[in-house]
């Protein structure tokens, strides 16, 4: 297996899994976790595998191939495994751990270390929380509109960032190009779920955190796991104290529409 890559592809993502000298056991802990954050982003345990000649794979075969395509309901894979992605990872496995590094635009953005229990805890927390879930649910399109929860340990982090400013200076910020106040369905939402376009639902109620992004304590990536989805859950996971309007009302654009 030496030097050996298998590589999970989408049209903005691409996962590398460097195989090195880990064993199968290993390699499947890592492919697992990396299903598991597609299932956590994409909202959905309807995940399908292919090989480059369009044949079904299970985990072990996946790792028998050079690339494999990852495709959900709705969304485009044009099995482009050549071009730059929005986003890559890679996996390291290396003395027990696994050095995991994320690029943005060809840039390295993140450096970590993580165990092989470590990823089975997260894999294991997702399994009985979101995983648990998404299962349940018939209505792919409405499981898809519920921001997911996040395991246990990543919450009881609450790291914070630094942000352009506190509370008053998000207030002062102007307000341009205000969407009507109105009541939205849940598809026109989802539109609104890039960088410089973030609606988000909570309680009923429907923001454009867009300006929010950037004042946000713990981050923008955070809130991105809400983009143009009902974060209501995911909000009371974090802050199940806070009046969320209290804060966003300048924010507040109209209802969700049922």
């Amino acid at each position: 297996m030496e030097d050996k890559i298998t590589s999970i592809v989408t049209d903005d993502r691409i996962d590398e899994i460097l195989h090195l000298k880990a064993t199968k056991e290993e390699l499947l802990i890592i492919l697992n976790y990396i299903i598991m954050d597609y299932k956590k982003y994409q909202m959905t345990d309807k995940i399908l595998l292919q090989s480059d000649k369009m044949q079904k794979l299970n985990f072990e075969e996946c790792l028998d191939n050079r690339f494999v395509y990852l495709f959900v309901p709705g969304v485009k894979n044009s099995m482009d495994s050549t071009s730059q992605k929005e986003v890559r990872y890679t996996y390291e496995p290396k003395d027990g751990k696994i050095n995991k590094e994320k690029y943005r635009n060809g840039r390295k953005t993140e450096s970590t270390d993580i165990t092989f229990e470590q990823l089975n805890k997260m894999v294991s927390s997702f399994n009985q929380s979101t995983g648990a879930f998404l299962s349940s649910k018939p209505n792919f399109a409405e499981s898809r509109f519920v921001a997911p929860l996040l395991p246990q340990e990543e919450v009881s982090k609450r790291e914070k960032v630094q942000v352009k400013g506190g509370q008053i200076q998000y207030v002062q910020q102007p307000r341009k190009n205000r969407p009507a106040f109105k009541n939205y369905t849940a598809e026109e939402i989802s539109k609104h779920n890039k960088p410089g376009d973030v609606w988000t639902v909570l309680n009923g109620k429907v923001y454009d955190i867009s300006i929010y992004m950037d004042y946000h304590p713990g981050g923008s990536e955070k809130l991105m796991l809400g983009a143009g989805k009902d974060c209501t859950k995911l909000f009371n996971q974090f802050h199940s104290w806070v009046k969320g309007h209290a804060f966003l009302e300048q924010d507040y654009i109209g209802n969700l529409k049922n």
